[in-house]
């Protein structure tokens, strides 16, 4: 059979042509030839309909072929109002989601031509285990880039889970099955079908309980913070190979969402990966926060806070480097400070005579390099930057200030309290601020070395207060959007 022996063959681009008479009550078997796609191999089914492996005819080429239930087919509304919604999506065109190609009726059946994604779907990743913390950062984060262009067209997906999420041949994630998809702008819902039989996960509510959002459970309006939700706990179950709750009953599942915190990871293997677990238990809970407001607003400060917990994507600065930079910019106040006749006679002398005034200049020297250009002499020179975690960009000169005086502040005090002995005398004074001053070297060391064992991300006391963080040079153009240019 071809396209041709059907005289009425409505596609995406037909608006307006009548429908085929129905005859759903036609077997889908292989071989079969809709409109001019070739049913192949059916390789998967679920509430929402069969999918397939076919042959676009026209184009000789393969793609997977969604066949909706024979009920939508019989209702002209809800066949309509599936194929209003799917005509949207095909106008979604995004690496990280899976393209729509065609959509039609034949045979008095509804489907859809979808891009064929060779791969793996995360839930066939898991039944070999965990997957690391970083590889599942990075894996959730390309989902996320693949929701938010969906939301910026208007859509919320519903069914985030790690079935959905396709990864092809070449590490590409790819979000699928909108089955479930929903207008943002409040437009009617698709039909509510329910999944095959076996509690909890057999539910007439929109969505999988196992990754649904409190709202979306209760049947509350939702927005993209509820896809936000289940992404949460897809991530979850990716690091620590199962999902945050389960239950026996669905009333229990639900009840867990909507009340229980997610348990805290145990990530097993090198230290960095637990570290990186470590960081992402407070992603993970504010992703799943039981009230909307309190999740991520949006896609976009989600993406940030995923790409400062990957080291690769934010690239931090390691504990040497800085600490050689440092020592780079002492000698540059240093030597800006020496008065050229002093050169010959022993400058390094003055300057440690007026080390509260130097002092000074350098905490001064910080601040306006880091707030003017983003970097000092010395980070300059080892590729280094100072950026704000929220934008990716130079730090404003309040935030600057904020991270020179909680660096700088114990040694800056130390030198004052130093000067102020030697105007007025007296021991107590004398020892306070020696003690002081070498306290605030041994704090900046400290906090140093407590950055780069402890944390993913090597954000010191100074950098968490003021919202920065030191990383290696961008490369390229710049982009926002967090600590990494973020993906159109």
């Amino acid at each position: 059979m071809s396209a041709g022996d059907e005289p009425f063959a409505t596609t995406a681009t037909d608006a307006g042509r009548p429908s085929p008479a129905s005859r759903a009550g036609d077997e889908v078997c292989a071989q079969m030839v809709l409109a001019h796609f070739r049913l192949d191999e059916r390789i998967g089914r679920g509430g929402m309909g069969e999918v397939w492996r076919a042959t676009d005819l026209a184009l000789d080429r393969p793609v997977a072929l969604k066949v909706l239930p024979a009920a939508v087919a019989r209702d002209p509304d809800r066949r309509e109002r599936l194929l209003r919604e799917a005509r949207a999506q095909a106008r979604l065109a995004h690496p990280n989601v899976c393209h729509i190609y065609y959509v039609g009726q034949d045979r008095g059946v509804v489907f859809f031509a979808m891009e064929l994604v060779v791969g793996e779907s995360l839930a066939e990743r898991l039944a070999r285990g965990p997957v690391p913390p970083d590889e599942a950062v990075e894996l959730v984060r390309q989902a996320a880039l693949g929701l938010r262009a969906a939301a910026r067209h208007g859509f919320l997906h519903r069914d985030v889970k790690p079935s959905n999420l396709m990864v092809d041949r070449e590490g590409r994630v790819k979000v699928v099955d909108f089955g479930l998809v929903r207008a943002i702008d409040g437009a009617e819902a698709p039909p509510e079908a329910a999944e095959p039989a076996g509690a909890p996960t057999a539910t007439a509510m929109v969505g999988t309980p196992h990754y649904m959002a409190p709202e979306q459970a209760s049947g509350a309006a939702i927005d993209a913070r509820a896809d936000i939700y289940a992404l949460g706990a897809t991530l979850h179950h990716l690091v620590s190979g199962r999902p945050p709750f389960d239950g026996e009953t669905l009333d229990e599942l639900v009840t867990q969402h909507r009340a229980a915190a997610p348990p805290r990871l145990r990530a097993a293997g090198p230290r960095r990966e637990r570290r990186v677990a470590s960081s992402l238990d407070a992603v993970i809970a504010k992703m799943m926060a039981k009230r909307p407001e309190e999740r991520f607003a949006d896609h976009d400060q989600l993406l940030a806070e995923l790409a400062r917990v990957s080291p690769a994507r934010s690239r931090p600065a390691a504990m040497l480097a800085r600490v050689v930079a440092a020592l780079i910019d002492v000698m540059v106040v240093a030597i800006a400070l020496v008065p050229p006749q002093l050169v010959s006679i022993g400058w390094l002398d003055a300057i440690v005579q007026h080390e509260a005034f130097a002092v000074t200049v350098g905490v001064a020297y910080a601040t306006v390099a880091v707030s003017r250009w983003g970097t000092t002499v010395g980070r300059w020179l080892l590729e280094l930057e100072v950026v704000e975690v929220a934008t990716g960009g130079r730090p404003p000169p309040r935030r600057a200030l904020a991270r020179a005086a909680v660096e700088y502040g114990p040694l800056w005090a130390g030198t004052c309290l130093s000067a102020l002995h030697d105007g007025l005398g007296g021991r107590v004074l004398g020892d306070a601020a020696a003690t002081l001053a070498v306290a605030g070297v041994v704090w900046g060391f400290a906090a140093l070395a407590h950055a780069a064992w402890f944390t993913i991300d090597r954000r010191t006391a100074w950098d968490r207060v003021s919202g920065t963080m030191v990383r290696y040079r961008a490369r390229g153009p710049a982009g926002g959007g967090g600590v990494v240019a973020s993906e159109a």
